[in-house]
């Protein structure tokens, strides 16, 4: 069998429209079925025939399923030849292919650009599978994962932002995480007072405004009291300088 090893890498892009990049040019990905093979070989590494049929294909009799990997292992590999492999029972990438999503499953940092994209919903086209709960659960996983990662990452840019009183910096890393977040209740009180630092009181109060509508929108509920308070504190301070330096301090000490 032709493999990768000694030809040039092969990037697989899982992030927005599926590709594959390889030397001779890329590739576009519209098999739903292809790209999920190629994803769960991503994510979890070897796996065996059985398993990846018995997910693509649930409710399908044995038979009828392992014909189907075959067709779209043969599908991919008559693409870029030998992206699949094979040892007895199990299927993997090729050692020499990379992809776009390994922080999902590594202990590194997401990248900075793909944190800041990630509200897009972008992990393999947005793709989803309704009618197969086992599979939309693996991909639910790792969305979720994505969300954290972006989360936790955007978080620490706008902790950084705000000690450093780089405010226009800190709005915008905020807002990204209630992108990612939308009821995310620290992000929003950190955003406003953000705002409130940076001479905005009134983006502040419309910050508080957009969330409670958004609160009351999608869940049916009220922001919590702590976020409520801060909306009241900010109402009636006005120029109160003690409390324009305890919301100093508490961005200070920003968690999430």
């Amino acid at each position: 069998m032709t493999t990768l090893a000694t030809r040039s890498r092969i990037d697989i892009q899982f992030l927005g429209q599926v590709h594959v990049h390889a030397e001779s040019g890329s590739i576009m990905i519209n098999d739903k079925k292809a790209i999920l093979l190629m994803f769960v070989l991503a994510v979890r590494g070897a796996t065996s025939r059985q398993q990846m049929a018995s997910l693509l294909w649930p409710g399908t009799d044995g038979e009828h399923s392992q014909g189907s990997l075959r067709l779209r292992i043969h599908k991919i590999n008559r693409l870029c030849p030998g992206l699949i492999q094979s040892h007895l029972n199990s299927i993997f990438l090729s050692p020499a292919v990379g992809h776009d999503i390994a922080f999902l499953t590594a202990e590194e940092e997401i990248p900075l650009p793909v944190a800041l994209e990630a509200h897009r919903n972008n992990l393999i086209g947005s793709l989803d599978f309704p009618e197969n709960p086992q599979l939309n659960a693996v991909l639910n996983h790792y969305k979720n994962q994505l969300i954290s990662k972006s989360t936790s990452l955007l978080y620490r840019h706008a902790r950084a932002a705000a000690t450093s009183r780089s405010l226009d910096q800190a709005v915008y890393f905020l807002n990204r995480i209630l992108l990612l977040s939308p009821h995310n209740e620290t992000a929003c009180r950190n955003l406003m007072r953000v705002h409130v630092l940076n001479g905005c009181r009134a983006s502040a109060i419309e910050a508080y405004e957009a969330f409670r509508h958004n609160m009351r929108e999608n869940l049916g509920i009220e922001p919590d009291a702590k976020t409520k308070r801060l909306h009241l504190d900010i109402l009636s301070a006005q120029e109160d300088p003690e409390y324009q330096t305890r919301i100093s301090e508490a961005l200070d000490s920003m968690i999430l």
